[in-house]
């Protein structure tokens, strides 16, 4: 029996039976339909979020924290430390000016107009060092703060083109001035959505760090802190108490609320950047100001992740119940096949008889379970986007970000068609290993 003759009869034989043929079918695209439901969430919350810049951003951290005491113990948190103060991490950057660096952080301001008629709380990120052209913050028009500027504390900003349109009116509010606290500040830049998922920079809870909040406003911290305007972020102080959310009582040289990033393109810059983390943090240690052993850190942006565990477990849970159910799914179908297949054995041994050998019989069998794995593929699909559109309905706070993308599609198809061939090979390999004489001796 010619191949592709098997091939036609694994075809057609996919046509009979048509009862068995779609709960097969069913059964697999469940299986396959919550897997990949589940991959399309995981590539998601696992993709690069700042694509072509990420690989070069890293953040350093050394351990400047109070020694802990039998009464101050270590609180154990969720997220590895990685706040400096201010003055430790000006003291840092200022040793290594040959690197671009910045220290952030990431908060809600209230902005207005010059006359204060319209205002706006606006997401933004206060920076030492420039922090918008280290992340690529896209601008409309205008331009990013200088270092001149940032060093005389001159109050400048860049602020979203929406924000520009609420507070002036118009689109371009370049040259306008805007109200920060006690201090006008002049827009000097214009720029364009800008807002990483997750919001690596600045990581401080699970939650805050899939918002989808866009940031809209940049400014240099001096400035920010010159106009009484500290941003309001969890804090790390030395008083013993737990920093939290504080407005009105803010310690800034007793508190830890900055996090360092540097831009480093080589393989050696990072090690020489490392190697300068941990000697600074021993020359702190023996001048007395860090008082634990000399620690230092150095992430890159996934490592950064990694450690702070930014796919949520939940997801991760899901997509190993997601990969149990397809394998109750495949020995459901494997069982279904072999049916099948042994329903036709009379049929199977008469091809045998007239010459078929077994290779050709298997091919056949294997043809049938592809086609049904492929038109399990094709019911998987709107399955799929069922399974996806219950996860954007959940109240987390990455649900918008499950959206089925095409790419995918080829991707389901494949392992569609995978499936039912490997499912297939068992039921196929016992259906050409049946004796042709006792088949057609029961005829």
């Amino acid at each position: 029996m010619p191949l592709p003759y098997a091939v036609e009869l694994g075809i057609r034989g996919a046509r009979r039976h048509p009862r068995t043929m779609l709960l097969t079918m069913l059964t697999l695209a469940l299986g396959l339909a919550a897997v990949m439901t589940m991959l399309t969430l995981l590539k998601v919350l696992s993709a690069d979020p700042l694509p072509g810049l990420s690989q070069q951003l890293y953040l350093g951290w050394v351990d400047s924290r109070e020694a802990a005491t039998d009464n101050t113990l270590d609180e154990p948190h969720p997220l590895p430390p990685s706040q400096w103060k201010i003055a430790d991490v000006q003291r840092f950057m200022a040793s290594h000016p040959d690197i671009p660096q910045t220290a952030l952080a990431s908060s809600q301001f209230t902005i207005t107009n010059e006359d204060q008629r319209q205002s706006a709380s606006v997401g933004g990120v206060a920076a030492l060092g420039p922090m918008p052209r280290i992340f690529g913050v896209p601008l409309r028009e205008g331009r990013y703060w200088t270092e001149q500027e940032e060093r005389d504390r001159v109050p400048v900003a860049i602020i979203g083109h929406r924000q520009s349109l609420r507070l002036f009116g118009t689109e371009h509010g370049l040259g306008h001035q805007l109200r920060l606290g006690k201090h006008l500040f002049r827009v000097i830049g214009i720029s364009d959505n800008w807002g990483p998922r997750p919001a690596f920079y600045f990581l401080q809870s699970l939650d805050q760090a899939w918002s989808d909040l866009p940031i809209e406003f940049f400014v240099p911290a001096q400035a920010a802190l010159d106009a009484d305007a500290p941003p309001s972020v969890g804090m790390q102080c030395d008083d013993n108490s737990s920093g939290g959310m504080r407005f009105n009582e803010i310690n800034l040289h007793a508190c830890r609320w900055l996090m360092l990033w540097a831009q480093l393109q080589t393989e050696a810059q990072v090690d020489n950047y490392r190697a300068a983390l941990l000697t600074f943090a021993q020359a702190q240690h023996t001048a007395g100001v860090f008082p634990r052993a000399p620690k230092a850190m150095l992430y890159n942006v996934f490592a950064w992740l990694a450690a702070n565990r930014i796919v949520p477990d939940t997801v991760h849970l899901n997509a190993w119940l997601a990969l149990a159910l397809l394998g109750l799914c495949i020995l459901n179908v494997a069982g279904l096949l072999a049916a099948r297949f042994l329903r036709r054995a009379n049929e199977i041994g008469i091809h045998r008889v007239l010459g078929a050998p077994r290779h050709a019989v298997f091919v056949r069998c294997l043809t049938e379970s592809g086609l049904i794995g492929l038109l399990g593929g094709i019911l998987a699909l709107p399955a799929t986007l069922f399974g996806l559109w219950v996860v954007r309905i959940q109240n987390t706070t990455y649900s918008d970000l499950a959206q089925f993308r095409a790419d995918l599609f080829g991707l389901l198809l494949l392992l569609a068609i995978g499936t039912g061939l490997l499912v297939g090979l068992i039921p196929a390999w016992r259906a050409s290993r049946l004796s042709p004489a006792m088949q057609v001796k029961s005829l």
